[in-house]
């Protein structure tokens, strides 16, 4: 996959990862003394573990901007506790000092526009990115879908109904009653585009939940493929966007 590298400084990204691959390296901690010699195969990072930890907290961010998969491609080791980071770190420094040539002996890069986490709803990305960044996409999407549902029946303060009922009640073109709050777009001015959105928002999010969130939840992994989802990021847009109308 083509990284997405716009305003991002690449000679500093080349520098921390180097130097955190060389300061961090493993350094075995067999030793001899008092007349005998200790064999074990546990490591220790080279400049120390307290500062190979600080050191961490700058290149993690860097491999989740420029490598999201890194934690589900690079094992760790009880015996080498900075292993995956390291390694992580080589594959993307290959990547980036390779970047150009592979593109260029592939026939050019992939201009097709690219969905970053940073222009997702930020309660999908919250509630989806620790499962989605071990590689559990199944459990992402499960997780977001269920953020969407707790978003929608807060904003409604009601808890009696859920998922893909609670969204056509939600958009209902019927007055708000008891205890049935409506949303409605309230900041469109003009009617038939206001109406538009309605009917459109309460098909779209009743979809989401009856064609992405029901099948993750019954079928096996294997039989549901998923990609990159920004279905439910949309529809918690247009639910943060919505004003309650309540009797």
């Amino acid at each position: 996959m083509t990284m997405q590298t716009d305003g991002v400084d690449i000679d500093w990204v080349q520098e921390q990862l180097t130097d955190y691959i060389g300061r961090t390296r493993a350094v075995n901690q067999s030793h001899s003394g008092g007349g005998y010699t200790s064999i074990t195969a546990r490591t220790a990072p080279e400049c120390g573990r307290a500062e190979a930890i600080a050191r961490t907290e700058t290149i993690r961010p860097i491999l989740d901007r420029l490598y999201p998969e890194w934690r589900s491609e690079n094992t760790g080791s009880k015996n080498d506790e900075f292993r995956s980071e390291r390694d992580a770190c080589r594959r993307l420094l290959a990547r980036l000092e390779n970047a150009n040539e592979v593109e260029r002996r592939l026939g050019g890069g992939d201009t097709s526009p690219r969905i970053t986490a940073a222009s997702l709803h930020r309660l999908i990305w919250s509630a989806a990115q620790a499962q989605w960044s071990t590689g559990h996409r199944h459990e992402a999407v499960l997780a977001a879908s269920k953020a969407v549902n707790s978003q929608l029946q807060a904003k409604l303060s009601r808890r009696d109904v859920s998922e893909k009922d609670l969204v056509r009640q939600a958009f209902s073109e019927r007055a708000p009653e008891e205890g049935k709050p409506r949303l409605q777009f309230s900041h469109i001015e003009d009617e038939q585009t206001r109406e538009s959105m309605r009917q459109g928002a309460m098909d779209f999010g009743a979809g989401c939940f009856a064609a992405i969130r029901n099948p993750l939840g019954h079928l096996p992994n294997d039989q549901v493929e998923l990609d990159e989802q920004t279905a439910l990021s949309l529809l918690a847009r247009w639910i943060d966007e919505a004003s309650t109308d309540a009797v």
